[in-house]
């Protein structure tokens, strides 16, 4: 343990700050990044220092949260259960077969094409909705986390934008949490088309401001239609595959502007990744169980009120860091 000698009591508070974050964020699928960044900028002022080995450390605790979330079957991944009927199932399989013999034929490329793409339509049908949903959520925050990449680059310098962005990402969070506690007793209708406009909105937030994902995702689902438990553990899977994307690509683009300079390749700026993940990963299994076990009435409320003290926190925290004052 020598990189917790070289830091002493730093370490230690840096690992309880990313325990109980992650432990926020694994249980109620939001919070982690949005909290923990600012508090460690009490500590830390070098934002440089703090993003790159937060993104690392929430990769890994995903990996952990995921995992154990699909244990205690917080989410079902993979494809939907077969027909426990077998004659029922022998019947479709014939069904199948003899509508697939009168559409194709050696011959005809173009009904090959067709039922190819057909193979893959029966592929994506018998997934389970759960991984639908974190595929639809993983692409677009994807996207967003390459965008973000490029927006960053072009406006970093320019702290009216900065600031209207992640004010603009707040005041929704807050307004999404508010929709849920005055919705939260109204059974709401599922829809695809919701979760790929919701991914969508996730990936513009997340490419226009670097953060807003979990909280976006998470009560988004849940007005969408889904089960609260489902919503947070589809969002830590997701989210898992957009951190990872996002690490890469700042891991690279250092690279790449080290070698343009003609400097020495340095990883100084993850020095603190190794506390972080420490704390987030011990976090990750207590989070999902204590997921599995609230029941989905106060998980809704709690998700709800998480949300509108995450957004009005971003508020008060930009608002006095655009002042001077934080």
């Amino acid at each position: 343990m020598s990189f917790i000698a070289n830091f002493g009591w730093l370490a230690i508070v840096i690992m309880i700050l990313a325990f109980l974050c992650e432990y926020m964020d694994a249980s109620l699928g939001m919070g982690y990044g949005t909290t923990l960044t600012p508090v460690l900028l009490f500590f830390v002022e070098d934002i440089v220092m703090i993003v790159p080995a937060v993104l690392l450390s929430e990769f890994f605790a995903g990996i952990v949260s995921a995992t154990f979330h699909i244990i205690f079957r917080n989410v079902k991944i993979g494809q939907k259960d077969k027909a426990k009927n077998p004659i029922k199932g022998l019947n479709s399989n014939i069904i199948e077969t003899r509508t697939t013999s009168d559409i194709t034929t050696p011959s005809d490329k173009n009904s090959k094409i067709d039922e190819t793409g057909n193979r893959f339509t029966k592929s994506i049908r018998k997934l389970t909705r759960d991984t639908k949903i974190v595929l639809i959520l993983a692409f677009f925050g994807i996207l967003g986390a390459i965008c973000s990449s490029v927006i960053n680059m072009i406006f970093h310098t320019n702290d009216t934008f900065n600031f209207s962005a992640k004010i603009y990402i707040g005041l929704m969070v807050m307004a999404m949490g508010i929709v849920i506690i005055v919705l939260r007793n109204k059974e709401q209708k599922f829809s695809y088309k919701k979760i790929v406009s919701l991914g969508i909105l996730a990936g513009f937030n997340k490419g226009l401001s670097g953060g807003g994902y979990g909280p976006i995702t998470v009560s988004g689902q849940i007005l969408a239609g889904r089960e609260g438990r489902s919503a947070i553990a589809s969002t830590s899977l997701s989210e898992t595959l957009v951190c990872f994307v996002g690490v890469t690509a700042y891991i690279i683009t250092n690279i790449i502007i080290m070698n343009h300079g003609d400097l020495a390749i340095t990883w100084e700026y993850l020095k603190y990744a190794p506390y972080l993940i420490i704390g987030a990963v011990l976090s990750a299994p207590l989070a999902a169980l204590t997921t599995k076990k609230v029941k989905t009435k106060w998980l809704k409320i709690a998700v709800g009120w998480g949300t509108i003290v995450l957004g009005l926190f971003s508020i008060i925290r930009y608002s006095l860091h655009f002042a001077g004052i934080w």
